[in-house]
């Protein structure tokens, strides 16, 4: 059985996870401490003496930013790394590096501190900068609005709002300026994360078709359970499991977008004609509970999959012998069962489209934002219009690839006439396997840190994969063909933003009702699919509690925020 590690190792070399929902806020202190560059002269002086305009490299003379960044575990040494070198070289920016050791939460309190002592750098390259941080530290003058260094100098930033439709707006405080640029990854499968995988052998030596209606499903189930379609004379299969842990591995999101639109990463948010509301009070989700109770009180929901850890998910998808474990809700494969090169139990297992509830709903759970910015430019910077060329050029296709890939020749080559990408169609260039993954420590690459631009067309055209879809080299091909086939078009026509900002205010009242509104909804969800609570006798009470948590005021919030956004 490979380890946990093992398998996010292989994860993080094909599969990039992207979706981050923060706590924004702001507050309106116009103050300036402990810079040069106010905020309305950002990018007014002409570019100074030292910038090129245009071209490369970015400036006449070789200047000197303090950068923020973390030091990655996966990454040598910042200060001799081929592109940090390579980058110097092109740009005549030397980056002094400003360095912090230890996983994200060591990264956001380091930021917090260098915030609030006034000793930040001249940029922060991997900031991981909340909504709340960028209006906070905007208006108080710490960090520039950039919007006119974006209009003047950077052209492929500029591009990318034009062809990424919702991008501009969700880096937009509500004042009306940027004030950090994110680093771009759509990651077309990961939009649609909340898959079900199915032992299809399985289904194959039992006669059945891949489920259709949630009545499918169930007949599903029970023949797994009570038919031995693992064939050992024992009655030890799990027709359906899952952890409340891992990447979409919950029991509860696949099955409920049946009955109604259900999406707990969005705060349970959804929209019809520009009005917000919540999934979670809806006939549709009561429905939608009944069925799940309907499964565990008949024995078909594993009773530990409610609790069980990823690794104990792991065990039961990797266990000796014939496989144990029918349906499975995930992002991929690998949350589940080995994922090795030479692992093959993961062959047996498919995605299947979103099932069609009782009342003809088949949605599936959206998943696209921008989350977090990474890179800003403060007001102690003397050349914030060289540092957004900087910026600028890690968006151009070029600074993308060999910021996460490296060298050409070295680790990745120009694809061959027969190379394929994800869509099936001609290849740009295809990786080697000197490019390493997450977990091996290189000194070529960037290793996915700073900003970038790996829009969904990127992705899915630029680098070769594999066509054969049941190896580890064609697993993006695999998912994008599932996600293509099976879920494109069941997310809802209207969908509430992940990126919006809200005001100072609204952030703190957001902080105090999402903590309860979530518990509440949570639990509550338990306790009726397990019986703890009657559906039919309790319902009422319910909705009642989810009234008296704050759910109307949130779901108010946001729906101010949204339309100072989007109704001008």
């Amino acid at each position: 059985m490979v380890s946990k590690g093992t398998r996010k190792t292989w994860l993080s070399a094909v599969l990039i996870l992207f979706i981050t929902l923060p706590v924004v806020g702001c507050t309106s202190n116009n103050d300036d401490p402990q810079g040069s560059a106010s905020p309305t002269e950002a990018g007014s002086s002409g570019g100074g003496k030292e910038l090129n305009a245009t071209g490369f490299p970015i400036t006449k003379n070789k200047i000197t930013m303090s950068a923020f960044a973390p030091q990655s575990a996966n990454i040598a040494d910042l200060n001799s790394n081929w592109f940090t070198k390579y980058l110097e070289g092109k740009t005549n920016i030397h980056l002094n590096w400003q360095l912090v050791p230890g996983e994200t939460a060591a990264l956001n309190e380091k930021k917090q501190l260098l915030l609030a002592s006034g000793d930040y750098p001249d940029i922060f390259m991997q900031g991981n900068l909340t909504k709340e941080e960028q209006l906070l530290y905007g208006q108080q003058g710490v960090l520039l609005p950039l919007n006119k260094l974006i209009d003047q100098y950077a052209p492929n930033i500029k591009k990318a709002f034009k062809d990424i439709p919702y991008l501009e707006k969700a880096i937009t405080a509500p004042d009306g300026n940027i004030y950090a640029i994110p680093s771009v990854n759509e990651c077309y499968h990961c939009q649609f994360s909340a898959k079900m995988w199915v032992n299809t052998k399985w289904l194959q030596k039992l006669g059945l078709s891949a489920p259709k209606t949630t009545d499918d499903f169930y007949n599903m189930l029970k023949a797994f359970k009570e038919k031995d379609p693992n064939g050992n004379g024992k009655a030890d299969e799990i027709a359906f499991t899952g952890s409340p842990t891992g990447w979409h591995t919950d029991i509860e999101t696949f099955v409920m977008n049946s009955f109604v639109y259900f999406n707990a990463d969005n705060n349970y948010f959804m929209m019809n004609g520009g009005k917000l509301a919540t999934s979670v009070d809806q006939p549709g989700f009561k429905k939608g509970l009944q069925f799940l109770n309907k499964l565990y009180a008949e024995g078909l929901i594993d009773k530990e999959a409610f609790t069980q850890k990823s690794d104990a998910l792991s065990q039961k998808g990797n266990s000796p012998g014939p496989a144990i474990a029918g349906a499975i809700p995930a992002g991929w494969f690998g949350e589940f069962t080995d994922a090795s090169p030479t692992a093959t139990r993961h062959k047996d297992y498919d995605p299947i489209a979103p099932l069609t509830g009782p009342d003809g709903a088949s949605f599936a759970a959206h998943y696209i934002g921008i989350g977090n910015s990474v890179f800003a430019v403060t007001n102690k910077n003397k050349n914030p219009e060289a540092a957004i060329r900087l910026a600028d050029y890690l968006y151009t296709d070029e600074g993308t690839t060999m910021s996460n890939f490296g060298e050409e020749g070295r680790n990745w080559v120009k694809a061959d006439a027969n190379d394929k990408n994800t869509r099936g169609t001609a290849a740009k260039f295809k990786v080697k396997e000197t490019t390493y993954g997450v977990g091996q420590v290189q000194n070529d690459h960037w290793n996915q840190m700073g900003p970038g631009l790996r829009s969904s067309e990127y992705r899915e055209t630029a680098y070769a994969a594999s066509q054969d879809i049941y190896t580890m080299d064609g697993l993006e091909t695999r998912l994008y063909k599932a996600t293509k086939e099976l879920y494109e078009g069941h997310q809802p026509k209207e969908e509430f933003p992940t990126d919006i900002f809200l005001t100072n205010d609204q952030a703190n009242q957001v902080k105090q009702l999402k903590p309860i509104i979530t518990d509440y909804v949570k639990q509550s969800m338990l306790q009726f699919i397990m019986g703890a609570k009657s559906i039919d006798k309790d319902w009422d009470a319910y909705v009642k509690g989810l009234k008296d948590s704050g759910m109307d005021q949130f779901i108010k919030i946001y729906q101010d925020a949204y339309d100072k956004v989007y109704k001008k």
